[in-house]
């Protein structure tokens, strides 16, 4: 018995061996915005809340100066008491290129923390070319220096040719790639309060005795209601003819953080009573206050909830095991969603759809994306959602099914049976025709006439 048990379950396997067994969130259409291109970003789980045109190549106008800005904090540890010399020759290397400058002199020397003040609140081209001298030598290897740095952060679609900030032939950047820096550049402290301040006292320099240093930055200051942010922790603003007008911003509200940018913003008078605004200005806040206002972080699975269900074979107790989520995953939605507010949609290449028992509570079984309205918020691993035992009646049962609703060994079945049912009528007449045997019970053929 043990024999043939061993038998049949090699067969078994065997034929079953043989047969085959059968995610970013986007809210765009609730604003009305002006500007071309615009990315919100949580910096707390990746969450994209609003994307238009973010992968679309731009010129990055000064926002470069946030990858400037970098490169000298991870190259100058002291920057209270580091100086660099402005070049002689400053006033020939901008000469003509319309550069917003300080106005700074050959030979005049800077604190670091001063020439970052100069490029990361009035983007100042003069202080750019001097930090890149004093980092790098030349402003070539600065601009290289640059590149590696938007390399690292995976920002394939940026490239820096200069310094200044101003349009040139093959410098580009996305929306996308400025969030990356911005996103880095928010986790520097020294970056944070310097590109942040509204004001700054600039030492004496040249011609100049102690000044005020303001930010073009009117999302910092209080007197510009249309523009003013108060929660922001990290900004850059940048404009020129390609760019437009631009600001990327990072900005922390009860307990979330997002990083913005808007890029190709108009300059025009949009409502029509003469004044003229700042429309990166107005879309970056448009967009901050409805996603602090809309979104939360909610739980969206559930691990009892049943999404579907696979077949079981080789158990009589159950002829499925139900899908479930494998674990509770929450995601940044808008407040009023919650497990009930979203869609299963299970991803049928990656989901069994017969498994075998025994299946275990908690078995990955596959996938399903999960949806709020058409849009795809995550996606989640499906598990059983109880344990299928294994058992020999549940072994036949599933084989008589197997066998009987296969049509090519059902086929084969009947061709066997009706060769067999030929053999015996053939057989017979053969007997009759010759008169010489006759069958018997007991498998014995004797002659006629035998007794």
């Amino acid at each position: 018995m043990k024999k043939f048990l061993c038998l049949l379950l090699a067969c078994v396997t065997a034929l079953f061996c043989a047969v085959p067994a059968a995610a970013s969130s986007l809210y765009n259409s609730e604003l009305s915005v002006r500007s071309e291109i615009l990315y919100l970003q949580s910096l707390d789980d990746g969450t994209v809340i609003f994307d238009q045109n973010a992968s679309a190549r731009c010129a990055p106008a000064a926002m470069l100066n946030i990858a400037a800005a970098m490169v000298v904090l991870r190259q100058v540890d002291d920057i209270e008491n580091t100086v660099y010399t402005v070049p002689d020759n400053i006033l020939s290397i901008l000469s003509g290129t319309n550069s917003a400058t300080m106005l700074f002199e050959g030979g005049e020397q800077f604190r670091v923390v001063d020439l970052l003040h100069c490029i990361l609140m009035r983007s100042a081209a003069d202080a750019s070319v001097t930090l890149a001298m004093g980092v790098a030598g030349s402003v070539e290897d600065f601009v290289r220096m640059m590149n590696e740095y938007a390399a690292s952060l995976d920002c394939a679609n940026t490239n820096f040719v200069n310094v200044t900030g101003l349009d040139d032939d093959g410098q580009y950047t996305t929306a996308a790639d400025v969030a990356r820096m911005m996103a880095d550049a928010a986790k520097d402290e020294r970056f944070c309060r310097i590109s942040t301040a509204a004001t700054y006292d600039f030492p004496a320099s040249g011609n100049y005795e102690r000044r005020t240093l303001y930010t073009t930055n009117l999302m910092l200051l209080s007197g510009y209601p249309s523009y003013y942010y108060s929660d922001l922790t990290a900004a850059k603003t940048g404009s020129t003819s390609g760019a437009g007008r631009c600001v990327a911003a990072v900005s922390s509200r009860d307990g979330y953080s997002y990083v913005a940018v808007v890029m190709k913003g108009p300059y025009e008078d949009a409502n029509g009573d003469g004044n003229a605004e700042n429309h990166a200005f107005i879309d970056c806040k448009a967009m901050l206050n409805w996603t602090f206002r809309n979104i939360r972080l909610r739980v969206i699975t559930d691990t009892n909830l049943t999404v579907g269900e696979a077949a079981v074979r080789f158990s009589s107790q159950t002829d499925h095991v139900r899908l479930v989520p494998a674990t509770q995953i929450t995601a940044l939605v808008p407040s009023s969603v919650d497990t009930g507010s979203v869609v299963f949609r299970i991803i049928e290449d990656k989901t069994k759809d017969v498994v075998n028992a025994p299946v275990k509570k908690g078995d990955i079984l596959g996938e399903a994306e999960v949806l709020y309205g058409e849009q795809v918020l995550t996606t989640v691993e499906l598990a059983a959602g109880e344990d299928v035992p294994f058992d020999l009646a549940g072994l036949f049962t599933g084989v008589a099914k197997e066998v009987f609703s296969s049509p090519p060994i059902l086929l084969l079945l009947l061709l066997i049976l009706a060769a067999a049912v030929a053999y015996f009528v053939i057989g017979v007449r053969y007997d009759k025709k010759l008169g010489k045997f006759r069958v018997i019970r007991g498998g014995k053929q004797k002659k006629e006439g035998e007794n």
